[in-house]
């Protein structure tokens, strides 16, 4: 790139140095703001922005701020998978080499190149069900790889790339009938309970893009084994990293063909299973491959449409059966933008990236109950609705989001609704403690008004999310109380983490960061915080010695569980009573909570997000004895 394009070495070397961006304060708390326009940086330095104690909130809702994000994703990247960056809340001044960056970019425009060089058809002829897939995609594919000899390609990179021992990127492969088949059983089996935006009884395999297949198996096969390895131990693993590069090679490419609705939404899901199963499940290298599908999918959601309900066709409602079709289309568009919105916020909640998606900008309803969702034909969707027998108008999430945080809003007139859009509401109150929590951090100021007005919507939003019984059973359930529970946790104890402008790279560096913060900092101030937050320790405690069988968890519970067990870690290294009693740990028995936590994370060892989590366990060990 250098040696072919010295105009842009040259711009980018001799960029002039800008502010830091400046930020603003206002009803969802704050994060850092855009600086690339004009006006902003203008209002910057203006003395109204600094007689405001430089606070300005910033809710990043267009193109131009959505960049702000993107490069504090690259910067945190550009520290490398196991470092962090610091950044100091009061000067904002990033501890990182030029150096650094320039490697990093060059390293993502050899990435770019290479995926772009590799891209072919995911059909072959070989393969039965492949031309059963998706088979408009057949001309584009080999029409590229026909012409790829007419491009003017750097010998250098060419012969890099095909020296690379990455044989999931060849471009002659793709998954057989068979894994296809037993992938997609083990994504509705496992996963979609977390991520329930494809409607399994009319889910078609061979309507859907070969990405979002490729991105379905890879996250299936982290909970099952490969069927063409005869279910070999770790052959899952080995096939769900093969779907997901082979995926990123093919979404390059779709990119700019997202100019339906249809394919805007299966573009969006290919994304964020994608992102998942790298920043998730992979870990590691395979982390950095998030930040570029995350910005993709923000912006794709909005310039598609997605943060709008889908309109029904009139012509398309002749019938029941229709009626149920078009249900079904909009219903599965409005969960993906949902998901969309959860992991914006889980990205903010684990690495401390700004959030991309304000909850003012999504403008569905909230997802209908979940029997609803399940039904398995027209007339048992009919049925149900019937049944239900809806006291009112349905609720848009915004309008939802108002009612929990007023003082008098009006609960009892909201409809049935699944919680998973509970979850949305949640997380979007685990956001607003987080960023009260950094605003209080740089002013040095406590709004305790607002934060009681946090904990009161949590209470309130308690019996929409929470089974009845004190530990769920269902696997949806244990994702919905698992998200409350953090939430209450998160709002009595302020992450170190994120209060000292730690943006991290990745869930390896998450995960070593926690666990050094166990070793070196008191989480507690006085015995009422430890009392406060003790039950919602407990919970997760007692969720972790009883899920004997944990196959179909979500990811992040298991570091909602981990960032709990260090706490009555703590609890119990300070010899605070009861602190790890409700799974037997006597009182002070730090060995024996460590030995304790090896076996329950032990079981949830087939992902490596447990086996980083069982190394962090040693090195707390190791290091809590000296």
């Amino acid at each position: 790139m250098k040696r072919k394009h010295l105009e842009h070495e040259q711009r980018r070397t001799t960029r002039p140095h800008r502010d830091p961006p400046a930020l603003r304060q206002g009803s969802e708390g704050w994060s850092p703001q855009a600086g690339s326009s004009q006006a902003g940086s203008s209002q910057a330095g203006s003395p109204q922005a600094k007689s405001q104690d430089g606070l300005l909130r910033q809710r990043f809702g267009n193109e131009g701020e959505l960049e702000m994000a993107s490069r504090i994703w690259h910067t945190a990247l550009c520290t490398g998978d196991k470092g962090q960056l610091s950044i100091d809340p009061l000067t904002h001044q990033q501890s990182m080499s030029e150096s650094t960056c320039s490697c990093q970019i060059e390293q993502d425009t050899a990435n770019l190149e290479r995926n772009l060089l590799l891209e072919t058809s995911f059909l072959k002829p070989a393969h039965h069900v492949d031309t059963q897939l998706h088979p408009q995609t057949i001309s584009p594919s080999a029409s590229f790889d026909t012409n790829l000899a007419s491009f003017n390609v750097n010998q250098d990179i060419y012969e890099s790339v095909l020296s690379n021992n990455l044989p999931q990127l060849q471009d002659n492969w793709s998954p057989s009938a068979q894994q296809i088949t037993r992938g997609c059983n083990l994504f509705f089996t496992h996963v979609s309970h977390f991520v329930p935006f494809l409607h399994q009884p009319t889910f078609d395999v061979t309507l859907a893009a070969p990405h979002l297949v490729l991105s379905i198996l890879c996250v299936a096969y982290q909970h099952g084994e490969d069927p063409e390895c005869g279910d070999q131990v770790g052959s899952g693993v080995i096939l769900s990293t093969r779907c997901f590069h082979r995926a990123r090679a093919l979404i390059t490419s779709n990119e700019e063909r997202a100019d339906r609705l249809t394919h805007t939404v299966m573009m969006a899901q290919t994304y964020l299973l994608l992102q998942i199963c790298a920043m998730m499940y992979l870990c590691g290298d395979d982390s950095t491959y998030v930040p570029k599908m995350h910005t993709s999918m923000i912006s794709l959601a909005r310039a598609g449409g997605m943060m709008h309900p889908l309109s029904i066709e009139p012509a398309a409602t002749q019938d029941l059966e229709s009626l149920w079709q078009e249900f079904i289309k909009a219903e599965s568009h409005k969960r993906t933008l949902f998901a969309v919105h959860q992991i914006d916020t889980l990205w903010y909640q684990f690495l401390s990236i700004p959030r991309s998606i304000s909850h003012l900008e999504i403008k569905h309803d909230l997802p209908c109950p979940e029997d609803h969702w399940a039904a398995s034909s027209s007339a048992e969707w009919a049925h149900r609705q019937l049944a239900a027998r809806h006291s009112g108008p349905s609720v848009q999430y915004e309008d939802a989001v108002r009612r929990f945080l007023s003082p008098n809003g009006d609960l009892n007139s909201i409809p049935a609704f699944d919680p998973y859009g509970a979850i949305n509401i949640t997380q979007f109150l685990i956001s607003s403690t987080r960023e009260i929590s950094g605003w209080s951090t740089m002013t040095g100021i406590i709004s305790m008004e607002r934060l009681g007005a946090l904990k009161s919507s949590l209470v309130a939003l308690r019996p929409f999310i929470r089974p009845q019984a004190d530990i769920a059973k269902a696997t949806n359930e244990v994702t919905w109380a698992a998200t409350w529970e953090t939430a209450m946790i998160e709002l009595q104890m302020w992450s170190p983490a994120h209060t000292g402008g730690i943006v991290e790279a990745s869930i390896d560096a998450v995960l070593n960061r926690s666990t050094y913060l166990a070793l070196s900092y008191e989480f507690f101030c006085d015995t009422n915080t430890a009392r406060a937050v003790q039950p919602h320790v407990d919970w997760f405690l007692r969720y972790l010695d009883t899920t004997l069988a944990p196959d179909s968890e979500a990811p992040w519970i298991i570091l909602y569980a981990y960032k709990a067990f260090l706490i009555a870690w703590q609890l119990v290294n300070m010899g605070l009573p009861g602190a790890m009693q409700v799974v037997g740990v006597q009182d002070g028995d730090v060995e024996r909570a460590l030995i304790w936590a090896r076996k329950v994370f032990q079981r949830r060892s087939r992902w490596q997000l447990s086996k980083l989590i069982i190394s962090c366990l040693d090195n707390l060990g190791e290091r809590g004895m000296h």
